[in-house]
């Protein structure tokens, strides 16, 4: 017999432990944590912090799902934007800052599900806020009206209100109906008001 979950746990060690020894490999500098704690028995890994890492590494462009913060360094805010939203995850964002207000511009570039300022992921804990994210990171959204509505199927009802009589330009064809259709057209576009309208 397999456990399944014990096996999905002992793989996603391997992973955190690939990440922080690429990075490693790659010129990073482990400052605390970088294994598993040895004073401990099952899947315990240290509480890490990588600084020099940059953006080639797997660790900033994969999901390593451990208790690992990797700090880069960058130019300046445009550049932060632009790492942060090149990768293919997009599930929860931070930023952090004393100015709340640039905070929450930054906020609204970050290409993610959702995003905290000054806090760490907290959407999925606000029931009338939508939580999903975007990209490779899940497929659609819980919680909020659109959490809801994702449960649903619009159905569109359409009923004819002459009764079932003969409908312009449907069936059966014929040259009476083509003519009044043709008809309709030009006076729909013989207005410029109209035109712009529809067009």
């Amino acid at each position: 017999e397999y456990d399944v979950g014990a096996l999905f746990w002992d793989k996603q060690i391997e992973i955190v432990e690939s990440h922080v020894d690429d990075a490693r490999a790659r010129g990073a500098k482990v400052l605390v944590g970088g294994r598993r704690n040895p004073d401990l028995k099952g899947l315990y890994y240290e509480p890490t912090v990588i600084v020099d890492v940059d953006h080639d590494m797997a660790i900033m462009r994969d999901e390593t799902f451990g208790p690992v913060i990797s700090i880069m360094r960058v130019a300046d805010e445009t550049e932060a934007l632009q790492f942060a939203n090149d990768s293919h995850y997009g599930l929860n964002g931070n930023v952090w800052t004393r100015d709340k207000d640039k905070g929450f511009e930054m906020a609204k570039q970050l290409q993610t599900g959702g995003v905290c300022v000054n806090d760490m992921a907290l959407t999925y804990g606000v029931p009338e806020a939508p939580f999903g994210g975007r990209k490779d990171s899940g497929v659609g959204q819980v919680n909020g009206k659109k959490g809801i509505r994702g449960y649903t199927h619009e159905l569109p009802v359409l009923i004819d209100r002459r009764g079932g009589k003969e409908v312009q330009g449907g069936y059966p064809y014929s040259r009476k109906a083509e003519d009044g259709m043709l008809k309709f057209a030009k006076l729909l576009y013989s207005s410029p008001t109209l035109r712009r309208w529809l067009g």
